[in-house]
């Protein structure tokens, strides 16, 4: 008996191993993929703590050189073992890290998706390590890798991780939001769009506990910079960071509120319709901020004018003139009578002049007003002008695609007639072949008679 139990596990395990190879080995066949998956699901979600590492181990011998359906479904296994089983995977979290991640130099985009959904399914699911495990490659792999498959898949994953988490370690973030932020000067960084949505989430995730002012000093103008970016990508990236900086970062962001509200005023009649409606959503939230600055600059006007009044009231109270000074004024007033004072009707003209140059102001301001309504109203005509063309596009394309397809399955009928036509041709002349060649071996059997 105890050699029948010690044989047994490593029988059990071989047989594991063995089908799941197999399985791996059948997903890359159209004809089973379905089947494969099917099997590979059941045997993770029955696998015991035991044939975790077992599993895991045999998703990481997968390379490059399988299909893409093969390296998809490797990684979307993480996924179920991590909604499946929880936390008793916790001393595997670092292993399906690393086979997450290596899987980000992937050229297919789905594949990166997968490992960006598996990335939120360890962080919900596998909660009693802590998020640094988790983390901490991400950030590692998102600065030093230097593939650009690898930078968009690095940004997505800790973006995801980060937006999943709930329980996060602030303090690592904070250290490594000043490492990320570099990389927008980086010329090596070519996924900055997926850059910036993984420098929103730190600092929505850090949540205004970011006390450092240095930090946003550099960071915010890097942000700017790529709402004027060529790419629709970067520049809807870009803004949904300032939305990010002005929900999370309540005590600093009213520092940066008026340049950052230029830059938003802008840039909020963007061509492309998506990037416009998250630009005026950014600046609606810039907005609702309380203008530190303006309240302080308010504040001092009031205390010096208020200083300024107390002034002259007091030497209004207390006028300590010496009485050489009066006599000295009396005297000025004697030698120098005072001028007489204007009268009404030099005054009219003067009360005059300044209603006109009031008026003027007024008019000109009037005037600047309506060419800028003016200006908006042919901006937005002009976008309204590109909308319908865009839409007449489609329609355009739409009709193209449906006619190109009503003519494919014309030339389709067109080609069966014309197989059909050969078939029966083809017939005709089998049979007209054996009629002529049972007729010559008749006349060559008459003549041998």
């Amino acid at each position: 008996m105890r050699p029948s139990s010690s044989v047994s596990p490593p029988r059990t395990v071989t047989d594991l191993k063995h089908r799941v190879i197999a399985c791996l080995n059948r997903l890359s066949d159209r004809d089973t993929q379905s089947l494969a998956a099917a099997e590979l699901d059941s045997i993770a979600l029955n696998l015991s703590p035991e044939s975790f590492s077992l599993f895991i181990n045999c998703l990481q011998t997968t390379d490059s050189s399988a299909k893409p359906p093969v390296r998809k479904h490797c990684v979307s296994l993480i996924s179920l073992l991590s909604r499946s089983h929880g936390d008793s995977l916790a001393p595997h979290l670092p292993k399906m890290v690393s086979t997450v991640l290596r899987r980000l130099r992937d050229p297919d985009s789905s594949v990166r998706a997968a490992c960006a959904a598996a990335s939120v399914d360890m962080t919900v699911n596998v909660t009693e390590p802590p998020f640094s495990v988790l983390a901490g490659p991400m950030i590692e792999a998102l600065i030093h890798d230097c593939d650009a498959n690898a930078q968009v898949g690095a940004a997505l994953c800790l973006a995801a991780a980060v937006d999943a988490a709930e329980d996060h370690d602030v303090e690592q973030l904070q250290r490594a939001l000043p490492r990320i932020g570099k990389l927008l000067k980086s010329e090596g960084f070519k996924a900055k769009p997926e850059l910036l949505g993984a420098i929103g989430s730190v600092i929505g995730a850090v949540g205004g506990r970011n006390s450092d002012k240095a930090v946003l000093d550099w960071l915010l103008p890097n942000v700017l910079e790529f709402l004027s970016s060529d790419d629709w990508h970067a520049r809807k990236a870009a803004a949904e960071v300032m939305a990010r900086v002005a929900t999370a970062e309540e005590e600093l962001a009213p520092l940066y509120k008026k340049a950052c509200l230029g830059v938003l005023e802008s840039r909020r009649f963007d061509k492309v319709k998506v990037v416009r409606e998250t630009m005026n959503h950014t600046l609606s939230l810039w907005k609702q901020l309380d203008d530190d600055s303006l309240e302080s600059s308010s504040l001092t006007k009031s205390v010096s004018t208020g200083k300024r009044i107390n002034t002259l009231k007091s030497k209004e109270k207390n006028p300590n003139v010496p009485t050489s000074s009066k006599l000295n004024d009396v005297e000025d007033e004697v030698l120098f009578p005072a001028k007489p004072k204007p009268s009404k009707a030099t005054i009219k003209p003067q009360v005059v002049d300044v209603v006109q140059s009031s008026d003027e102001e007024e008019s000109s301001s009037s005037s600047q007003r309506n060419n800028a309504e003016e200006e908006l109203t042919l901006i937005r005509n002009q976008i309204t002008q590109i909308e319908k063309q865009q839409s007449s596009l489609l329609d355009l394309f739409q009709r193209f695609m449906e006619s190109s397809q009503n003519e494919m399955q014309s030339l389709g009928r067109r080609v069966r007639c014309l197989e059909t036509s050969f078939s029966v041709l083809s017939t005709d002349l089998l049979v007209s072949r054996n009629i002529t060649q049972n007729g010559n071996h008749k006349r060559s059997a008459h003549q041998q008679i």
